[in-house]
């Protein structure tokens, strides 16, 4: 079927009409494919758009008759080149624009040094994990004494895709004095980039004079790939490619002040407008001032990105994110029409858009940006361009303040004209909007404020969980999504959920569950699988379809456990509706600065016992408020503490508001930072910057001000603060996962036990009342074993692997009053064990009945190799005596380990399932006196099959799937491994 076609039409409609019938809300993405948003009605004009370059350095004092040559990337018609400017200044101290070229090299690295100094090798030299004390390091030396301001590594997204956003690499460049001591002018720890990252990064360094030789040393935790390592006497802007928002990367703080001459700078004063100087043909006609000038011939060309993936037929160009015509052109080619009144989904039919996967790197220009940056920084952008290419204008720090005005003007750009826009087009059809990550994670803006225009902020976790690549909350993370949704009022937080990298038809409920489990105390309250694949075809061979060849949990109609995706999802929706309602409680309000940073690290150490949410300087400016000495916003979350961990450089206005905010009984803790981070504004702002720091730090001798109502409190660790603002931890002991909600009259806490583990140990909550413990597997509520000390309640908590609860506090007050918690005591185990009945069913090449005297998987049975490789659902069937029935005690069945699933039936009663540790139920209304039949059906993977069926020659198979575990895989444990036991238990 053609996409777009009216074929495709017809089943889009039929789609949303099936929808309709049974009640269900219909969702499409805003593209053909998952990213990110366009099609062939994109032209290249409205198109993503980057700026590009090209550098004529001449000699002045005569007239100038020079073609200057074309920028990078202009060849291709549909590149679609426009002029920009024409900007010449004298050439910099030193810069040539060529690498330096040593005269001899020395190295512990064995490989051809002079094709990556050059950076022209044809691969990457792979170096292995190694230490401080045992670096890897190459010497250069040169005839001549020459200065090294600035060494360009490749993107840190080539040094280890998989680390990218913890890279784990230490780069040291030092002088080699003439007397043979060393001298560092740079220790740069490479900052977190994205899976996106392109750019190279450039790191500056501090100038030692009359030296020849210089090393440069690597420490890498990881495997690390290094395909060049230019070094250059020209300085540059430490770490500009991302500054200048070509890439997101955390700000490179070691190199951003070094100790350079100015005479390698351009002074702004220098820097000419010559644009009327050339023609149309490129031809420029100058007379050049005396002395040598470097002219940049800049324009903007689209950036190639295209949606995808996508048939293609609904293939095009990426629509402008900075311009509101993208969205317009866009909208009004996919999901517009298909709402329009004449299209297939006319009438109200489709429910919702969504914007997926951001996957279309990072756009730097629209046609017309020097206006948008003239509107959002109040200067004029044009002289100020070289900068975006990483020379130095002014200084280091001129240049990193103009830096950030162009990204928040890129901010402003893509929040309001393209997530802003999409949305009001969206609103005007109808349709709710939800949008998974972007900005702060794979594009260079602020990580919250796009996030506002959203009806659901959406983030997103795969599986396996990790501690690197797509599996680890640096790669996914849930937290800044989380913090949006509650800085903006958005109750319900989404995630792209159960995204597994590395698709083996083994996938485990527990397994999910236990995912499920950590992200929600991050802050998903709402899961889209990932993924449904329809099979439309009936019969078919299972478990048929999935989603690409080795990506996606999974969730299809063939799969083995799919009788066990409604009790599953059971599970979710009663976490969702409680981690949906009241508030949430976090002590701590974390200011991520106004640099437009990068995320913070999501193992960043912070106190036990606390929570917090990040906030962005949007929010700070316009969405809080102070009520009873806590920070307040509309929507009535409260926070104790204002942090500022990491504000070197900021506003004066953010910095006026907290000052505000102070005065009326906030508390904030944090240093002073120590310089402005705009040139917006002139003098006057660097005057209001230094008067609020003054009136909020005083001269730094004190360590706690009281000003009006609040307090500020400096020169010590957040947990030192807690300790002076006497706020204790919300909850105390050990390592169980934890998250905290509230309404009026009451308090609940979501429980998780650890990555990997159980958790049976005391928490000690700073909460008092009734107290329950509400269990999402069954819906049913408890009293729980617990004492109360003051206005704190320690509770006792026994939690299986992937195991969760909610520990419910209610006021006094209120009429309901829960049960005396009454333990209970096991006094007596009863093996279940002798003759087991196992039954196939037909067809699959094991037997229909087999009896067993011990449990032990089916890959152990001694029956034929296909029988051993069975998946699907196999029946256990044996009895048990029961001598007497004592109506005071409780009878639990533990069937000990299953994989991976179990419905239990006793005496012919409707089966119980059990999809996760502990394999335990209450059989008490079912027993009887005398002999008891005891039913399981226990449900495997299809894991062990289709290793088998790789083996058969394709007309031999009964299974089919995209793609499988390989042939030669070992099988793996499946079926009812036991102890099978019963225990009495007697409440005391």
């Amino acid at each position: 079927m053609t996409s777009l076609s009216p074929k495709w039409d017809d089943a889009v409609r039929h789609t949303a009409k099936e929808c309709e019938r049974l009640g269900l809300r219909f969702t499409m993405n805003n593209t053909p494919g998952w990213a990110t948003a366009g099609g062939p009605w994109i032209e290249p004009s409205n198109a993503m758009r980057n700026l590009t370059v090209s550098r004529t350095d001449v000699t002045g004092g005569n007239a100038i008759n020079q073609l200057l040559s074309l920028p990078a990337f202009t060849k291709e018609s549909w590149r679609d080149y426009k002029e920009v400017a024409v900007l010449a200044f004298p050439t910099p101290l030193d810069d040539t624009g060529l690498p330096l070229v040593p005269q001899s090299i020395k190295s512990n690295i064995a490989t051809e040094w002079e094709s990556y100094l050059a950076g022209d090798a044809k691969e990457s030299m792979q170096l292995l994990p190694t230490s401080a004390d045992k670096p890897h390091w190459v010497e250069v030396t040169f005839t001549d004494p020459v200065m090294l301001r600035s060494v360009e590594m490749p993107s840190i997204n080539s040094f280890n895709h998989g680390q990218c956003y913890e890279p784990g690499v230490t780069v040291s460049i030092q002088a080699v004095l003439p007397n043979g001591q060393l001298k560092d002018i740079l220790r740069a720890d490479m900052p977190q980039s994205n899976w996106q990252d392109d750019k190279p990064i450039t790191l500056a360094c501090s100038e030692v004079a009359g030296v020849n030789k210089y090393r440069i040393s690597i420490v890498n935790k990881y495997n690390m790939a290094l395909s060049s390592l230019r070094l250059f006497s020209a300085a540059r802007k430490n770490s500009w490619e991302s500054e200048a928002g070509w890439t997101l990367r955390s700000i490179q703080r070691s190199g951003q002040s070094p100790a350079q001459s100015s005479k390698a700078f351009i002074a702004p004063r220098h820097i000419l407008d010559i644009s009327d100087k050339m023609d149309e043909n490129g031809n420029l006609n100058w007379v050049a001032p005396s002395g040598n000038w470097t002219i940049l011939r800049m324009g903007h060309v689209n950036t190639g990105a295209r949606n995808g993936p996508a048939p293609a037929e609904g293939t095009g160009w990426e629509a402008n994110k900075f311009s509101k015509s993208g969205p317009d052109a866009h909208f009004a080619g996919y999901i517009g029409r298909l709402v329009d009144q004449k299209g297939p989904l006319a009438g109200g039919l489709l429910d919702g858009m969504l914007l997926d996967s951001w996957e279309c790197h990072t756009q730097t220009w629209t046609a017309s940006m020097e206006d948008e940056f003239s509107r959002v920084a109040n200067y004029e952008l044009r002289k100020w361009l070289p900068a975006m290419f990483g020379y130095v204008i002014g200084d280091h720090e001129t240049t990193a303040r103009f830096l950030y005005d162009w990204r928040r003007t890129v901010n402003d750009l893509v929040t309001h004209n393209f997530y802003g826009r999409m949305t009001d087009l969206a609103h005007e059809k109808g349709l709710y909007v939800t949008y998974e990550t972007a900005a702060g994670d794979v594009f260079p803006a602020d990580i919250l404020e796009y996030f506002k225009f959203a009806d659901v902020p959406m983030a997103e976790f795969w599986l396996p969980m990790s501690d690197g690549f797509v599996g680890s909350l640096n790669f996914k993370p849930i937290k800044p999504t989380a913090s949006a949704a509650r800085m903006y009022g958005k109750p319900r937080v989404a995630a792209e959920s159960f995204t597994d990298m590395s698709l083996t038809w083994d996938e485990h409920l527990e397994d999910l569950k236990e995912a499920a489990n950590i992200n929600s105390i991050e802050g998903v309250s709402h899961f889209v699988f990932h993924t449904y694949t329809h099979n439309p075809q009936t019969p078919f061979l299972a478990p048929g379809s999935s989603f690409g060849a080795g990506i996606g949990t999974p969730f299809v109609r063939g799969q083995t456990w799919w009788n066990y995706v409604p009790d599953f999802q059971d599970y979710l929706a009663r976490c969702s509706f409680m981690l949906e309602r009241g508030k949430p409680v976090s002590d701590v309000l974390w200011y991520l600065g106004d640099e437009i940073n990068h995320k913070p690290d999501q193992h960043a150490p912070f106190p036990a016992g606390f929570k917090y949410d990040y906030c962005n300087p949007d929010v700070l400016l316009n969405r809080l408020k102070v009520e009873n000495g806590l920070l307040v916003t509309p929507e009535g979350i409260s926070y104790r503490v204002l942090w500022l961990p990491d504000v070197p450089y900021m506003l004066p206005e953010t910095l006026e508001k907290i000052q505000t905010l102070v005065r009326d009984g906030a508390t904030v803790v944090g240093n002073p930072p120590r310089g402005l981070a705009t040139l917006r504004g002139g003098d006057a702002a660097k005057r209001r910057f230094n008067d609020v720091v003054k009136g909020l730090w005083g001269k730094g001798s004190s360590k706690e001000q009281k000003i009006g109502k609040g307090y500020v409190l400096s020169g010590m660790s957040l947990e030192e603060a807690f300790s002076v603002l006497k706020i204790a931890p919300d909850v105390i002991g050990g390592d169980a996962l934890w998250s905290h909600r509230q309404i009026e009259g009451a308090d609940w806490y979501f429980i998780s036990a650890p990555k990997g583990r159980g958790f049976k140990g005391t928490l000690d909550f700073r909460s008092s009342g009734d107290v329950q413990l509400w269990d999402p597997m069954t819906g049913r509520s408890m009293p729980v074993e617990s004492n109360k000390n003051g206005d704190r309640t320690t509770v006792k908590i026994d939690l299986a692997r992937a195991g969760s609860c909610f520990i419910v506090f209610r006021k006094k007050d209120q009429d309901h009053v829960s049960p005396e918690f009454k333990q209970k005591m096991t006094v007596e185990t009863l093996p279940i064990e002798g003759r087991w009945m196992l039954a196939f069913p037909t067809g699959w090449g094991a037997p229909a009945a087999l009896p067993l005297t011990d449990l032990k998987p089916w890959k152990d049975l001694d029956i034929a190799p296909e029988g051993k490789a069975f998946s699907g659902t196999a029946t256990y069937t044996t009895t048990f005596d029961i001598k007497k029935i004592d109506l005071e005690e409780h009878y639990i069945l533990d069937l000990g380990n299953v994989d991976m699933a179990a419905a239990v039936s006793v005496n012919g009663e409707k089966p119980y399932k059990l999809w996760a540790t502990p394999y335990c139920i209450d059989i008490t209304d079912w027993i009887k006196e005398g002999v008891n039949t005891l039913s399981i059906e226990v449900t495997s993977t299809w894991f062990n099959r289709l290793v088998y069926d790789a083996g058969q020659a394709e007309d031999k198979r009964k299974t089919w799937t995209v793609a499988g575990p390989d042939k030669n895989s070992p099988l793996r444990k499946s079926g009812l491994l036991g102890p099978v036991v019963l225990q009495i238990q007697k409440r005391e």
